[in-house]
C-alpha cells in the first residue's frame, strides 16, 4: 500500500451492503438515527448500581464530597466542595499528572481512595512507553474548548497532543492533489507504530467496512479505588478527527474507547462504556459526530490508481457547525474533496465542490459506568489509527469524578 494515498481492496460485496447501510441523511455524519432511540445512550451493560433513591447525608472523612448532593459527604465543614489540583501541571506531564488533569485529586494511599497507578502505554496490554508527543495536559483546545473542570484537560492523539502539531501549525486532516506526482498529499503524522486493542476492537459501525490494522496506539491506563459512598464514574470526552469529510464510512475510521474493568461493571465482564445511541464506538461515523460543516460532500475518498471508491459518498447536514474546531488543526477551510476528483492525464479538477474544514468533532459528551463502593478497577483511555497511520484523531478528555445513585452505562450530551 502506497503510503502517500490509501489504497485498499473492497469486496463487492461489502460496498453493497455499506451503501445499503449507510444513508446520507442524519445530521451528524451520514447514517440515519434510529427515530425510536432515547436521546441518549444506554446499552443496558448490568443493571447499575446504588439504590436510585434519596441517601441520608451521613459525613465521613473516608467519603468523597459528591458535588451537587447538598451533602457535606466528606464532614470537613464545607458542602459540596470537591478538590481541584490542576492549575501548575506542566503540559509533558506524567501519567499521574494527567489523571490530575482529568479531575482526580487524591491517591488510595494517602485519602483511602483515588488513583492507585497511572501509565502511558502505546496499546493494550502493552508495557512499552507511550510517544512523549502523543499525550498531552493543556489549559485549551483551540479557540473555544476550554477545560470542564479546573485549569487543565488531558489530550491523547495519535498524531501531536497539541493544538495542530505543537510546532509547524500543520494540520492533522485534508487532503491535497500534488500534480507533479499525480497523486493526493494527506496532512497528518505517522508514528509509523503498531499496537494492540482489546479484543473485538476496532468495531466497525452499522453498514461499514473496517480494516483490523491498528496503528499509532496510545493508551493512559489508570488504577482506582473507588469511595466507600459512591456507585458509579463518569468523565467528559470529545473526539476530532481528520477522516471528516473524505473518509465517512470507510476502513480507514480511527476510534477511541475507554475501557473498563470493574466487578460493579457487566458482570464483571471488560467493555468499552463510550458509544452512540445505536451502540456504534466513537469514531467519525458515531451519532454525536456533528461539530463539521454543513450541506458539503463526504466520504469522497477513492484509489487513484482504480478509481475505487474507499469511503461511502454523502451530504453532511452537521447542526454543530465548525466553531468549536477553530484553532485545534481540524477547522482549516479548504477544498479538500476535490482532492478525488483531478484527471491524472490533465491535472484539471473535474469537480471542485464546495469548501469544509479538514475535520469535525463530537463536542463535549459524558459517559457514565457503575462501580463498586470500595473496589479497585481499571480504565483505559485508548486512541488508534485504524489501516494505516495517515489521518490523525485526537481525543480530550476531562471532569472525571464519583457518582451515586443508581448509576446506568450512558453516554449522552452534558446537561
Amino acid at each position: 500500500m502506497r503510503r502517500s494515498v490509501r489504497s485498499l481492496v473492497i469486496p463487492s460485496f461489502v460496498i453493497a451492503a455499506a451503501a445499503a447501510a449507510c444513508s446520507s441523511s442524519n445530521a451528524n455524519n451520514g447514517f440515519d438515527p434510529d427515530p425510536n432511540a432515547p436521546a441518549g445512550s444506554e446499552n443496558g451493560f448490568g443493571n447499575g448500581s446504588g439504590d436510585g433513591g434519596t441517601k441520608p447525608c451521613s459525613p465521613n472523612p473516608a467519603n468523597f464530597d459528591i458535588p451537587g448532593n447538598g451533602c457535606d459527604d466528606d464532614g470537613d465543614g464545607n458542602v459540596d466542595n470537591p478538590p481541584t489540583c490542576d492549575s501548575s501541571l506542566s503540559p509533558n506531564g506524567t501519567a499521574e499528572d494527567f489523571a490530575r488533569a482529568l479531575g482526580i485529586c487524591t491517591k488510595a494511599s494517602e485519602k483511602g481512595y483515588g488513583l492507585v497507578s497511572a501509565k502511558f502505554t502505546r496499546g493494550y496490554t502493552s508495557n512499552q512507553n507511550a510517544i512523549a508527543e502523543q499525550h498531552g495536559i493543556l489549559p485549551k483546545f483551540g479557540n473555544v474548548i476550554k477545560p470542564r473542570e479546573g485549569a487543565s484537560l488531558g489530550v491523547l492523539s495519535t498524531g501531536y497532543a497539541q493544538e495542530y502539531d505543537g510546532s509547524s501549525g500543520k494540520a492533522f486532516g485534508g487532503e491535497e492533489y500534488n500534480p507533479s506526482r499525480r497523486d493526493v498529499i494527506q496532512n497528518g503524522k505517522d508514528w509509523g507504530t503498531e499496537g494492540a486493542v482489546p479484543p473485538g476492537f476496532p468495531k466497525a459501525a452499522a453498514g461499514c467496512e473496517q480494516s483490523n490494522k491498528t496503528r499509532d496506539v496510545v493508551t493512559v491506563k489508570l488504577e482506582l479505588k473507588a469511595p466507600p459512598n459512591v456507585s458509579g464514574i463518569q468523565f467528559d470526552f470529545n473526539f476530532y478527527s481528520g477522516e471528516w469529510p473524505a473518509y465517512i464510512c470507510s476502513p480507514f475510521n480511527d476510534g477511541f474507547i475507554a475501557y473498563l474493568v470493574a466487578k460493579g461493571f457487566n458482570g464483571g465482564a471488560a467493555d468499552n462504556i463510550s458509544f452512540d445511541k445505536n451502540n456504534n464506538p466513537v469514531s467519525v461515523n458515531n451519532g454525536f459526530f456533528d461539530r463539521c460543516t454543513p450541506n458539503v460532500d463526504t466520504g469522497c475518498a477513492k484509489d487513484l490508481n482504480t478509481g475505487k471508491r474507499l469511503a461511502k459518498p454523502g451530504t453532511s447536514e452537521c447542526p454543530g457547525g465548525t466553531a468549536e474546531l477553530e484553532g485545534t488543526g481540524f477547522g482549516l477551510e479548504g477544498n479538500w474533496c476535490a482532492a478525488y476528483s483531478f484527471d491524472r492525464l490533465s491535472g484539471n479538477i473535474t469537480s471542485p465542490g464546495k469548501k469544509s474544514v479538514n475535520g469535525g468533532a463530537t463536542g463535549w459528551l459524558t459517559s457514565k459506568a457503575p462501580v463498586q463502593a470500595g473496589e479497585t478497577f481499571t480504565i483505559e483511555f485508548m486512541i488508534w489509527d485504524t489501516g494505516d497511520g495517515i489521518l490523525d484523531s485526537t481525543v480530550l478528555l476531562d471532569d472525571f469524578t464519583w457518582a451515586e445513585g443508581a448509576v446506568q452505562t450512558s453516554t449522552e450530551r452534558p446537561r
